[in-house]
């Protein structure tokens, strides 16, 4: 295995997904135009990473999973949190990369302290294993423009929902749908999508260039070519 961090192309398109995916899904998947899958961490295994990666030739973007609705951030939470990412990238055996949080779903009474409170925390022990910190804005982020600007991640990432974008940065991802639902299946992308995938339920995302410049990365398998010679 050679893997390594690469920053995503412009326009980028790609998916996330709770499922995990084979290795001829994720061909399939491949084959539609996409260029990236982002995964779930403490479900993404070494195996898997190998299946998106070195054999259907699509970079692994990593996401925490969210929190229950209702959910206070806290200093302890960010640190329980930040140090599972960390743990779980390692278990997937990813090369240092963009790991990203999931800020959503918190109670209507949580304060920007606690957001930030928990957002240090996460970041602390990603950033000082060679990880960029990303976050994913949520439905029920309990934040501004100027509130999420002077959270402490690199990057952020917009959800569906109506959310706020980061006062002068903005979003380097951008996460889509198919109205009028928001999770939508693969045939509602692509109506001619193999059988193997057509009824995956799936988010499509767009990579982009925020404000300040920043760019996703994505992680890939350097083997790839060899692997399709």
């Amino acid at each position: 295995m050679a893997r390594r961090t690469v920053l995503m192309p412009h326009a980028a398109l790609g998916f996330d997904t709770i499922a995990r995916l084979s290795r001829d899904q994720y061909a399939a998947m491949r084959a539609l135009g996409f260029q990236y899958a982002i995964r779930y961490l403490g479900d993404l295994t070494s195996d898997e990473v190998d299946d998106c990666c070195l054999h259907a030739g699509l970079g692994i973007v990593p996401v925490q999973h969210a929190h229950a609705v209702g959910w206070i951030p806290s200093a302890e939470l960010g640190t329980a949190d930040g140090a599972a990412a960390v743990r779980d990238a390692v278990t997937a055996r990813l090369p240092p990369c963009e790991l990203w949080a999931d800020l959503e779903g918190c109670n209507p009474v949580t304060t920007h302290d606690q957001v930030l409170a928990w957002s240090v925390t996460w970041c602390r022990p990603v950033t000082i294993t060679s990880n960029d910190a990303g976050v994913y804005v949520g439905g029920a982020t309990p934040e501004d423009a100027h509130a999420l600007y002077s959270l402490p991640f690199t990057g952020y990432w917009e959800s569906e929902s109506a959310v706020a974008a980061p006062w002068r940065r903005g979003f380097k991802l951008v996460q889509l749908f198919c109205a009028p639902k928001g999770e939508c299946l693969v045939r509602d992308v692509f109506p001619n999508a193999p059988t193997l995938v057509r009824n995956l339920q799936i988010d499509v995302d767009v990579s982009r260039s925020d404000y300040l410049g920043g760019r996703c990365r994505m992680v890939i398998d350097d083997g790839v070519a060899a692997a399709a010679a």
